[in-house]
């Protein structure tokens, strides 16, 4: 990617507001559009609310994601065993599986979902190393963060802020940082991505044919932008795509017999979404998986580009 390409753009001055609103019991996702300008490392903007005291979920394995926390405090504990705070502004890194998060509340958050090729040019890093971790913002971008989610932070609990100006501001702070990528990288991400959306269960072997590269420098690559290899991606999606439709009420009996059927058997299929979507297909509908109901449902589903989890 050029550095025309990504320099000098000017920020929107509004941020479009989606009408869909994802409600369960105190919580609410607010979606947002992001600025054109910021689009192509931003896949959207979310505000999540919950007003209980104290929670405890699973998250589903997802994007990598910059936080600015308005309100309680939160720790996020993956599949490794360890547990990372959630601070004033932190940089969540790609999930490889479903991360048990605990909240005192009331908490209130505004996420960026950063798309592959946002992460590594907006962090300089590759989002390899941040898999299955979460970071204070600032080890990446600075004081400068912290600065900034302190005004935002105060700006919202006096009310002389609202979401709007709050993305606005966020987004110019993005895109003073952006680094330049090579156009041979976008192009792998392209073709990924296209890969990764074609089929529940792509194979793996034909994404290499598609890439004009080594297979060891695709790996390489791969794991730089996505986080992980082809294989663990493709389970990935697989598994989350899988849970999507479960928790779909209206989802086709053929929709569903397809989802099965991309897995070799039932146990496969159930532990391949506990360790993805951090529930088992029959208790995705638990009581104590409202959060998890919440970010799966069909409104909130993503393509790879752009799903949350």
């Amino acid at each position: 990617m050029h550095d025309s390409h990504i320099s000098g753009q000017s920020v929107l001055n509004h941020v479009l507001e989606n009408d869909a609103e994802l409600s369960a019991d105190s919580m609410k996702v607010t979606q947002f559009v992001p600025p054109a300008a910021l689009a192509p490392f931003v896949t959207h903007v979310y505000f999540f609310r919950c007003e209980e005291k104290r929670l405890t979920d699973h998250l589903p394995a997802a994007l990598g994601q910059l936080i600015f926390l308005l309100k309680g405090s939160a720790n996020l504990q993956f599949q490794g065993g360890h547990s990372d705070p959630v601070t004033c502004t932190t940089l969540v890194g790609p999930g490889l599986a479903a991360a048990e998060f605990t909240f005192d509340g009331p908490f209130h958050e505004v996420g960026f979902a950063l798309s592959p090729l946002g992460f590594v040019a907006l962090t300089g890093r590759p989002a390899n190393q941040f898999a299955d971790r979460a970071v204070p913002a600032s080890e990446l971008f600075g004081p400068e963060i912290d600065t900034l989610a302190q005004t935002i932070t105060a700006g919202y609990a006096d009310g002389t802020m609202r979401l709007s100006q709050i993305v606005d501001e966020v987004t110019r702070f993005l895109l003073a940082r952006l680094r330049p990528i090579p156009y041979s990288h976008v192009q792998m991400i392209q073709t990924v991505i296209g890969w990764i959306s074609s089929d529940f269960d792509p194979d793996v072997d034909q994404l290499y044919t598609k890439l004009d590269m080594s297979r060891s420098t695709a790996a390489r690559l791969i794991r730089k932008y996505f986080g992980c290899a082809p294989k663990p991606l493709m389970r990935k999606y697989r598994a989350l795509r899988a849970a999507t439709i479960m928790v779909d009420p209206h989802a086709s009996a053929q929709m569903r017999s397809q989802v099965e059927s991309s897995f070799y058997d039932q146990p496969h299929m159930i532990r391949e979404i506990r360790q993805f979507a951090g529930r088992t297909p029959g208790a995705l509908d638990s009581n104590n998986a409202k959060v998890m109901r919440l970010w799966l449902s069909k409104e909130n589903y993503r393509d790879i580009e752009s799903f949350l989890g």
